[in-house]
């Protein structure tokens, strides 16, 4: 009661303004919760009960039960995961290249890739689908992969990161003898750690809610992600099949908690990449 007491008024009504944010969003969740454990006669019953009258775990055991839960994961995993990986690797090195190199036509090429944020991705979706139709890999994990393998935003973003950095460190590490790459890999990228977590939380979130792309890409039961897998089962649910919509409920909540580790592993790191690129930038 002191703290609050001594709190200045501004301070409160800030912290009242973000709990009621925060608040807000965690609402939808609770109710996803709410909607998983209840048995199917009580999902869609009104009024709305927030605590089911009897929690069962029945929803997650048909989910696992009835459905290739696990191989669609898998599939996201790999998907998310390795586009993840691979823009780490190239748009640290490319952002590299335009922050703390000099070379001939640098900043038109660096504009010219800048310029390609304004390109909705919707637009490359049949050019992407008739390319890998002509090189038979629809429905790999190349087809999924190789898209997202680099990306104009991460480049930027891990440019801005690196520019404010002192050459200092570049000149000393040059004397005592290490390579460009060296350099690098065993000096810059460490001290680039908050950025790259934001990249990494960034793309893997996007990358495991995508939905089109993966949708467009894949045919076959066993190569769909998640998401694909989650709206298939979303259409069986709202026509009565396969558990309805408690079932549905049930995966909504499962392809929810790896974002939210993610989260929570990451989220130091978040913080302070965020904040550091707002005052560098």
């Amino acid at each position: 009661m002191n703290r609050l007491r001594k709190m200045p008024m501004k301070n409160f009504w800030t912290y009242f303004i973000l709990v009621l944010l925060g608040s807000t969003m965690i609402v939808p969740f609770i109710a996803m919760v709410s909607q998983s454990l209840k048995p199917g006669s009580q999902v869609l019953e009104y009024p709305f009960r927030w605590i089911p009258e009897n929690p069962s775990m029945e929803n997650y055991r048909m989910l696992f039960k009835q459905n290739p839960i696990m191989r669609w994961t898998l599939n996201s995993f790999i998907v998310a995961g390795g586009s993840t990986i691979l823009q780490l690797i190239t748009c640290s090195l490319a952002a590299y290249a335009f922050a703390r190199t000099s070379f001939p036509g640098k900043d038109i090429l660096f504009w010219m890739m800048m310029s390609m944020l304004i390109i909705p991705s919707q637009t490359t979706l049949v050019p992407l689908f008739l390319l890998f139709s002509k090189l038979n890999l629809t429905n790999t994990y190349t087809a999924l992969l190789l898209p997202t393998a680099s990306s104009a935003f991460g480049i930027f973003l891990l440019k801005q990161f690196m520019e404010p950095i002192p050459k200092d460190y570049d000149e000393a590490a040059s004397l005592d003898g290490c390579t460009r790459f060296q350099f690098y890999s065993k000096i810059l990228l460490p001290m680039c750690k908050p950025a790259l977590a934001v990249l990494a939380t960034f793309n893997f979130v996007t990358q495991w809610n995508d939905f089109l792309y993966p949708l467009i890409m894949t045919q076959t039961r066993d190569m769909f992600t998640l998401q694909i897998g989650l709206s298939a089962l979303q259409a069986s649910g709202s026509r009565g099949e396969m558990g309805g919509m408690g079932v549905v409920m049930a995966g909504a909540v499962w392809g929810f908690i790896p974002t939210f580790i993610l989260f929570l592993l990451l989220q130091k790191y978040l913080v302070e990449g965020v904040s550091s690129a707002g005052i560098k930038g």
